[in-house]
């Protein structure tokens, strides 16, 4: 089949309407994707998509999951019992209650009450239209991926990027990996809603379930990043994943290249993620220990251990070993593809087995830092033309400009149409007066674009 065709037909796509097994709002909402077409705009060819955002995801609930329900740190308060309501052997629905206190929704039918674990909002239908180019162009210089949506999982639902929006101390510098950070805020799908949109930080686990993905054999496309890059399962044959060629630092021996000279501490930078060998750079702005203790946004307690934050994280171009599991900057390489005639660029999930057997996730877990194709002005994110290589150096300090806007207005509306929380939004912006540069990087938007959707500052007496 043509290209175009090909990718189409990897949309799983409700022909017949199929309503949502729980979630609902005054209506049935049809679950996954309701339309996909070839469209062309300005001589470029797209697949348009529309979709509620509402997966119809099932999982049975195996003995490592329920295992993973008792175990968390808070559940005599998660739980309104206590304890989850479902046993091993267990048929879940997406939406059906688990016994959580959701304290992100109110107990009502149709809301998917007690799915979700206290503090995410349950998720709302999204209705949203999306382009993605058929034939992506490699970028001279990858835009960073940022908050809030930039992609599409094949059922509709969005494709969020490594971060949470939350950093250490909130200096900015520090950035928390979300799969890390919100583990215990994530259904067993695993995903969350943020603004009412459902979306997964990493592996989404119930979607390979769906598609039948076992590691038999190369995995399916499960989704398409903004820039129109296929997004593939872990698998690149049978039984073997893809490989990140991102490294945890080592900050455990003083005489690392990547670590900090004293065992356990974070109080520099690399002065290029993509470039170990340029070394590290001093910040007044220090991170925690490795075995420092931390609390996240749910009250869940961590250990900050080497790999916790974004900034812990460095690309090894040595591990290209020219095989087929070999992966990027960007988490993506040239290959063969199910259902394409022809090998394509694309991502990979990725994922490493433990030394017990069970698969992990690792950063940047499927897109990233950077997009390997140029985000067209109709992506579904915009996207700063910075690549991570700069990230490392310490920020001017916030508002260095005084024209900027302030972030005294409607944050709330303003992060509702980034697709963000208000905290989020604010975390980006720091203290007044914001730079909107950092903050345009970071949420993955231009700064005219960040610059629109906040009040104007006052004019001076």
């Amino acid at each position: 089949p043509a290209p175009g065709e090909a990718l189409l037909a990897a949309w799983l796509l409700n022909v017949d309407g199929e309503p949502a097994a729980v979630i609902s709002d005054s209506e049935a909402i049809p679950v996954n994707v309701q339309t996909v077409d070839l469209v062309e705009v300005d001589g470029v060819a797209y697949m348009q998509v529309t979709a509620s955002g509402i997966p119809d995801y099932w999982h049975t609930l195996d003995a490592t999951g329920a295992a993973s329900l008792a175990g968390r740190p808070r559940a005599g308060t998660d739980f309104v019992g206590g304890a989850t309501l479902v046993v091993v052997g267990d048929l879940v629905d997406f939406g059906e209650n688990l016994g959580y206190r959701s304290t992100g929704c109110t107990d009502t039918p149709g809301s998917g009450y007690g799915f979700w674990p206290p503090g995410p909002a349950c998720p709302t239908r999204q209705d949203r239209e999306v382009w993605f180019p058929v034939t992506p162009v490699e970028a001279e210089v990858g835009a960073a991926t940022g908050l809030g949506a930039m992609g599409l999982w094949v059922n509709g639902v969005a494709v969020f990027n490594w971060g949470d929006g939350q950093s250490w101390q909130q200096e900015r510098v520090w950035w928390n990996l979300a799969p890390a950070a919100e583990a215990y805020d994530l259904d067993i799908c695993p995903g969350h809603s943020a603004m009412g949109n459902y979306h997964h930080h990493s592996h989404p686990t119930c979607l390979a379930e769906r598609l039948g993905d076992d590691g038999s054999g190369h995995s399916p496309i499960y989704g398409f990043a903004a820039d129109g890059v296929p997004i593939a399962g872990p698998w690149v044959d049978d039984d073997k994943p893809a490989r990140s060629s991102w490294r945890i630092r080592d900050y455990a021996d003083p005489d690392s290249p990547t670590g900090c000279g004293t065992p356990g501490v974070r109080d520099c930078l690399l002065v290029d993620q993509l470039d170990a060998s340029l070394g590290t750079t001093p910040t007044d702005r220090a991170g925690p220990t490795t075995s420092t203790a931390v609390t996240s946004q749910s009250g869940n307690p961590f250990v900050a251990e080497a790999g916790w934050f974004m900034q812990d994280w460095w690309y090894d171009p040595s591990l290209d070993d020219s095989g087929t599991r070999v992966l990027d900057e960007h988490n993506g390489h040239l290959g063969p593809l199910p259902g394409l005639d022809e090998p394509r660029y694309h991502y990979h999930v990725t994922r490493e087995r433990r030394d017990d057997g069970t698969m992990a996730d690792v950063f940047p877990y499927y897109v990233g830092p950077a997009y390997w194709g140029e985000l067209h002005d109709n992506a579904l994110t915009g996207g700063v033309d910075r690549s991570p290589g700069g990230g490392g150096r310490d920020r001017p300090p916030p508002g260095a400009d005084d024209d900027m806007p302030a972030p005294n207005g409607n944050i709330e509306a303003a992060a509702e149409q980034l697709g963000v929380t208000a905290d989020a939004l604010r975390d980006a912006l720091g203290p007044p007066p914001p730079d909107l540069g950092l903050a345009a990087e970071i949420l993955g938007v231009t700064v005219d674009h960040l610059r629109s959707l906040l009040p104007p500052t006052p004019p001076r007496p």
